[in-house]
């Protein structure tokens, strides 16, 4: 279902990233920020709830109140940055003349979508985290996929309700605007460096440079989608599928990276890079389960390619596509997951502040790499 309304968003609004090409750079990133700043923090609320450090009960605790501040700092900075290289790279690619008019625009698009998101999914990744563990199920195997799913069903219409939004206003309100989110991201700066936890201040030290590389590797996603934007535009059903084919991607690899952060700090998986054999279990699920999640995106995103009558490819040759792309993720995701919980946890890290950013960063440009190899080995595109 969720497949099929951020497939839905996708096709409705597509018109708009004809008037503004730019906006396929700044999807993917702010798509993959939302999922590493909130699943990294469902995951850390997981971590802490299997090793006692907090209750299972929607009460202040500081630790808690530590993520919250150092999470919407965090958010607010990166998607500041992401508008500003998305038109920087929109310059290079030739679709603006002035640098500086698309990057306020982009910036303040991308930072005011980012802000208003804060809004819904803290409170949503705090009652998902706690009242999951709360009910006697695993947040590792609820947290990622639905958080995810969550940041997808809000960051499209948010950022296509923010481009209406900057665009009806006058230069003077957009600059109020911008002063008002860098304030807002300062003040949580403060109260994160204030606290007398170390959490807020360790989450972003290890977080300030994995997203900054996560968010170069996301502006890949975006430019490989920008090389074929044109060709993806002619077939517009090909955009319905993008959003959930990347999402469910990095779900996925949340998912996995999640169960081997809890079996790290439980001491249930030891950090060595040969792989255990318990660990292929784990591998193999994932491709049975890919079988179906990537054939339901196919399908989903063919329903509303029928219901918006957008020109689109045969379903069958549209569910191939996506099973065969998500099937190349699925091997990728698999030792990367791994990898990356281990190598962080050995160098003294919290896989939850790494393991989960890298992963669905790398699922953005490896996912759009498998899909826009796919569709050029079938001859689509």
């Amino acid at each position: 279902m969720g497949d099929l309304v951020t497939g839905l968003f996708m096709g409705v609004f597509s018109g708009k990233m004809v008037v503004l090409p730019a906006l396929i750079l700044l999807i993917p990133p702010s798509i993959g920020l939302r999922g590493n700043i909130y699943a990294s923090l469902g995951s850390r609320l997981s971590s802490y709830l299997h090793t006692g450090r907090i209750t299972p009960k929607l009460e202040f605790d500081p630790k808690i109140a530590d993520n919250i501040y150092s999470s919407s700092f965090l958010l607010l900075v990166f998607s500041m940055f992401s508008g500003f290289v998305a038109a920087k790279i929109a310059i290079l690619m030739g679709w603006a003349s002035s640098f500086w008019e698309i990057a306020f625009d982009l910036t303040l698009i991308s930072a005011l979508s980012g802000f208003l998101s804060i809004i819904f999914m803290l409170p949503s990744t705090l009652v998902l985290s706690i009242g999951s563990y709360k009910w006697g199920w695993d947040p590792d195997n609820l947290t990622a996929p639905i958080i995810t799913l969550f940041g997808d069903l809000l960051t499209l219409p948010l950022i296509f309700l923010c481009v209406d939004v900057v665009f009806a206003v006058t230069y003077v309100v957009k600059v109020a605007l911008i002063v008002f989110l860098v304030f807002f991201a300062v003040v949580m700066f403060i109260l994160s460096i204030k606290s007398k936890e170390e959490i807020a201040k360790r989450i972003t030290k290890e977080s300030v440079p994995i997203l900054t590389f996560c968010a170069i590797l996301q502006f890949g996603a975006g430019t490989i989608l920008g090389v074929e934007v044109e060709s993806l535009i002619t077939i517009t059903g090909l955009l319905t599928i993008i959003p959930a084919f990347l999402e469910d991607g990095g779900a996925m690899g949340g998912i996995l990276s999640a169960r081997f952060s809890t079996m790290l700090h439980l001491g249930s998986l030891k950090p060595t890079l040969k792989i255990d054999n318990k660990v292929f279990s784990h591998f193999i699920s994932m491709h049975l389960l890919g079988m179906i999640i990537f054939a339901m995106v196919g399908l989903f995103g063919q329903m509303v390619n029928f219901v918006l009558n957008l020109p689109t490819i045969p379903t069958l040759e549209m569910v191939i596509v996506t099973v065969v792309a998500g099937q190349l993720l699925v091997v990728l995701l698999n030792f990367l997951s791994y990898y990356f919980s281990i190598v962080s946890f050995k160098k003294g890290f919290d896989p939850d502040n790494v393991g989960i950013p890298m992963i669905t960063s790398f699922m953005d440009i490896l996912g759009s790499f498998c899909l826009i190899l796919v569709l050029k080995l079938f001859g689509i595109i």
